[in-house]
């Protein structure tokens, strides 16, 4: 099996289960819940993907993968964690523009995750040793987009409730 085809099974074998887990157990779950508290564990998913600025490691991936890839990806996910983070203690905290927050990690995490994919293409990365970014991907990655999907489900289907209160 090419790296690929191997790369394409194990993404959505991870897709598919986290996209049942969050349908089934998640969601229904997190429906009952005020805006503001329901949010927290989506995004607090997001807060973990400083993990993916380990391809910025010295010898983390293979010599052969861009630089520019690399720093792409890392820098990032780590701008993405940062925002998640703050957006996640200002859910806490119920701070006025909490919400707003999670919009911009949702925005920038899915515009930074769209951006990997196409430059992992076109830097036709997969053939070359990725070490734990292998596995970043392939089972991380799909519990990002499942969490981001739920996230706006929750942002749309319902109206935030004002800071401070619930």
């Amino acid at each position: 099996m090419t790296p690929v085809a191997l790369f394409g099974l194990q993404f959505t074998l991870a897709l598919l289960a986290y996209a049942l887990l969050g349908a089934w157990y998640v969601a229904p779950r997190l429906r009952v819940l005020p805006l503001v508290v329901a949010l927290q564990p989506l995004v607090w998913v997001h807060v973990f993907r400083f993990v993916g600025g380990t391809v910025l490691a010295p010898g983390s991936v293979a010599a052969a993968v861009p630089d520019h890839f690399r720093r792409l990806v890392g820098y990032g996910d780590l701008l993405t964690s940062a925002l998640a983070l703050l957006a996640v203690a200002a859910l806490h905290l119920r701070w006025r523009p909490a919400v707003a927050l999670v919009w911009v990690v949702l925005v920038v995490g899915g515009l930074d995750t769209v951006n990997a994919i196409l430059w992992s293409a076109r830097d036709d990365v997969f053939p070359h040793a990725l070490g734990v970014n292998w596995v970043v991907v392939t089972a991380y990655v799909p519990a990002l987009l499942v969490s981001t999907v739920l996230a706006v489900l929750e942002l749309v289907r319902r109206r935030p409730v004002p800071a401070g209160s619930g």
